[in-house]
């Protein structure tokens, strides 16, 4: 990773390519040519097929070769936003902490005057080791990257890159593009396959045609699947780091794995709403959230939270979802409406179980 990303005229840090460590581009190679094959099985197995350049102009289908200037024409448009969104995937850094004041870590004593509202357990404020620097929050190191990657979602193989928050919405984005490319595919290209039967094609194209339907339906039913919970982590105001942190307990903490519905009952201090968390990652204006040209705003260092009710018990402990043991001693929540930032809140303020919380409020207004 560079010391300091430089910019792209859309104003996000610009990823330079380190040049160490050559084989891990090779599933970035594997990516592109994956995407390499698929189009040329639908463009020239089953497009070029449909659109009958070959046949004599009295023997030509118009409803056939109608459906393949349309087909073809969708195809190329997906095909365009997804190829952008790969690129910017993967040149795009995701983000990392400024290398100054007030975020370079000086002492274990210290405690800087820093916008951020997770703290350790005793209090501090968190530092990564390895940087030498203070976390903002939602911030994690990342050890293939070798640095703190601001909002981190993971770290990614296929793109070379971690997810960060200037590059999320690209990512977010590549799936999209790539499950509606798959799926065109898997609905359209039966067409050929059944006109290569019906007129015993020969063993090439049928081949290929069947390859590009069998690859289609496995790789489409798998980015589907991965991009529905992307879905459902982007619409609760979660990231896959945190996620895992309310799904999985550490291991010296004890108890039980977490069920995926304790994160929807559990209120993320991040959760701004459906609307909120979409514009949150895919940015503010929504006439631009499915185009791959204009990032969230903000610097990634500062995030607006929700309101949340003061000084109230939790019985919860912080990002896991797990419920304490009896006997343990309960973390009262930060002031509340902490939009600002003006005062750092301890771990425990991050998630409120909503259906105790509407009890709560239930009970002091009555």
């Amino acid at each position: 990773m560079p010391d300091g990303p430089q910019e792209t005229p859309y104003g996000e840090p610009l990823r330079v390519q380190p040049s160490k460590e050559p084989l891990k581009m090779l599933p970035v190679l594997f990516i592109l040519c994956t995407i390499t094959t698929l189009y040329l099985i639908y463009v020239c197995a089953h497009c070029l097929q449909m659109l009958q350049l070959s046949t004599p102009p009295n023997m030509v289908d118009n409803d056939r070769r109608s459906r393949g200037v349309v087909e073809i024409s969708i195809f190329h448009v997906i095909t365009f936003f997804l190829i952008v969104s790969y690129i910017r995937c993967v040149l795009v850094h995701p983000g990392e902490v400024p290398q100054a004041d007030p975020w370079l870590y000086t002492s274990a004593g210290a405690a800087p005057n820093l916008p951020i509202q997770e703290t350790k357990k005793s209090g501090e404020r968190r530092h990564c080791k390895w940087c030498g620097k203070y976390k903002p929050d939602r911030c994690h190191h990342c050890r293939v990257c070798q640095t703190c990657i601001l909002k981190m979602d993971h770290h990614c193989p296929w793109i070379y890159n971690c997810v960060g928050f200037y590059n999320y919405k690209y990512f977010f984005l590549l799936l999209f593009y790539t499950m509606l490319d798959l799926q065109f595919m898997l609905w359209t290209m039966p067409e050929s396959m059944v006109r290569a039967i019906d007129e015993n094609a020969p063993f090439l194209q049928m081949f290929f045609v069947l390859f590009g339907l069998t690859l289609a339906f496995f790789m489409g039913s798998l980015v589907t699947l991965f991009f529905g919970f992307h879905i459902w982590l982007t619409s609760l105001g979660l990231t896959t780091i945190e996620f895992c942190e309310k799904r999985l307990p550490k291991k010296n903490e004890g108890g039980g794995s977490g069920s995926c519905m304790e994160c929807c009952e559990n209120d993320s201090m991040f959760n701004l709403g459906l609307c909120g968390n979409l514009q949150a990652t895919l940015g503010d204006n929504p006439l631009l959230w499915l185009l791959p040209f204009s990032g969230p705003s903000g610097d990634g260092l500062i995030y607006d939270v929700a309101d949340m009710e003061p000084s109230l018990p939790r019985e919860f402990e912080h990002a896991r979802g797990v419920r304490r043991k009896t006997g343990s001693s309960k973390k009262l929540l930060q002031q509340a409406a902490l939009r600002n930032y003006g005062t750092a809140g301890s771990a425990g303020s991050l998630f409120e179980p909503s259906g105790k919380r509407d009890h709560r409020q239930h009970h002091r207004l009555s």
